[in-house]
């Protein structure tokens, strides 16, 4: 009777309720059941701003659990705290998927993952590895070219057919010590000079943009960009000693420019070519063949009174005859990638006939011809990485293709229709 009694009071009495149902649960807390239901809308609306303020104080977007669970709250501060880029901070179930995802790559990538992080830390450690193997080109690096084999060609590529067009890009625009291509960013990447001709800019920081923003040493305005480790009088005087690319990475003697460099794309094989597609890269030789067991190495040296015999090594060349380097490009593409993590999967080359494999399609065979006035005995060596010791097989080159589609279509026909072409208009 006295709790009925208190009950309709209250309802009476409602500006007083809170008050009475305090003082109530205070002095007879064994009934406090029923004053909790009876002021249950105005307790559940303090606690669920309460828990808003929680939300808001501890998640990401403001998103609180509204729901009185602290496990939830907590897992909503941890999303909030772990969401990174993707902005997702509203639960950890989510955050936990993003991790998962993260963990279970193929496996390939994570070894590539693995391998690049060792890389990285290697470059940390030392950034320009080997100077302590420096050395010069050693006696058994070089041949008298008459005793060479006349075997016209060795090596991949080289066997064309059908029509060429050239370009005419000068001799020598610029030198540096980078590779855009292997070491993008890296000042100094490639620790030997390479030679460049036609893009202007092309350096370590160089990217489709700034080449096509670029001006060219080539006469038709092909921006295309083609380079080569340079080739050094080692009695010389060296124009970069104590540098870096120069004498600190075993680089010595004065630079030689070449009397000519022709840059011709040839047909190839039994069938027609297609045009060579704007902004393919790609690469020949291997820079790194000592450090890779010979790989990838396409070096070919010849003179040019005797041009029917061609070697890895450096030639000696008699009677008046100069230095020639041949510079020949895979000419099979795989129809899709304008580059690949190597530069060399989108790419093969023919088969001695000059054909393409299934799978691939035959565009212009690039070759560059470098012809120097030699130097007098074993004085001349290509630049290398310090512990590749100058050896003649790591010579090697880079192109990407910036000529106009129109130009390259021209281009593909002069090859098509056994013509043969120079300087196509842009």
């Amino acid at each position: 009777m006295r709790i009925l009694a208190i009950v309709a009071a209250l309802l009476v009495t409602g500006g007083v309720v809170t008050v009475a149902g305090s003082a109530f649960a205070d002095s007879d807390s064994g009934d406090s059941g029923i004053l909790s239901a009876l002021s249950s809308d105005e307790s559940d609306s303090g606690s669920g701003d309460s828990e808003e303020g929680s939300g808001d104080e501890n998640s990401d977007e403001g998103s609180g659990t509204g729901d009185g669970q602290e496990s939830n709250a907590q897992d909503d501060q941890n999303g909030g705290d772990n969401a990174g880029e993707d902005g997702q901070g509203d639960g950890g179930d989510e955050r936990r998927g993003d991790e998962n995802n993260g963990m279970t790559q193929d496996e390939g990538e994570v070894d590539a993952d693995n391998e690049g992080a060792a890389v990285e830390a290697a470059e940390a450690a030392d950034p320009f590895p080997g100077r302590d193997e420096a050395a010069d080109a050693d006696d058994g690096d070089y041949v008298d070219i008459n005793d060479v084999e006349a075997n016209g060609n060795i090596g991949d590529g080289g066997a064309f057919s059908g029509g060429s067009y050239s370009v005419d890009c000068g001799v020598s625009d610029h030198n540096n010590s980078d590779n855009y291509m292997a070491a993008p960013g890296k000042r100094n990447g490639a620790q030997h000079v390479h030679d460049y001709v036609g893009n202007q800019s092309t350096n370590a920081d160089s990217d489709d943009d700034s080449l096509e923003q670029a001006g060219t040493s080539c006469v038709n305005e092909d921006q295309s960009t083609f380079f080569w480790p340079v080739l050094r009088d080692t009695n010389g005087q060296s124009p970069d000693e104590g540098e870096d690319g120069g004498s600190l990475d075993g680089n010595r003697g004065s630079i030689l420019q070449p009397r000519s460099a022709q840059l011709t794309f040839r047909g190839h094989g039994d069938e027609q070519v297609e045009p060579m597609p704007t902004h393919l890269m790609m690469i020949m030789g291997n820079a790194k063949q000592g450090a890779q067991n010979g790989e990838n190495v396409n070096a070919k040296y010849t003179c040019s009174n005797a041009q029917d015999r061609v070697t890895e090594q450096y030639p000696i060349c008699g009677g008046g005859g100069r230095l020639m380097r041949l510079l020949d490009y895979p000419s099979c593409w795989d129809g899709q990638n304008l580059e690949s993590k190597n530069f060399r999967d989108h790419m093969a080359f023919p088969d001695d006939e000059g054909n393409c494999s299934d799978g691939f399609t035959p565009i212009p065979a690039l070759r560059i011809t470098l012809t120097y006035d030699q130097p007098e005995g074993r004085t001349f060596q290509v630049d290398s990485f310090p512990n590749e010791q100058h050896d003649p097989k790591t010579d090697h080159s880079d192109f990407e293709n910036l000529a106009s589609q129109d130009s390259n279509d021209a281009g593909a026909a002069c090859i098509n229709e056994d013509r043969t072409c120079a300087n196509l208009p842009q």
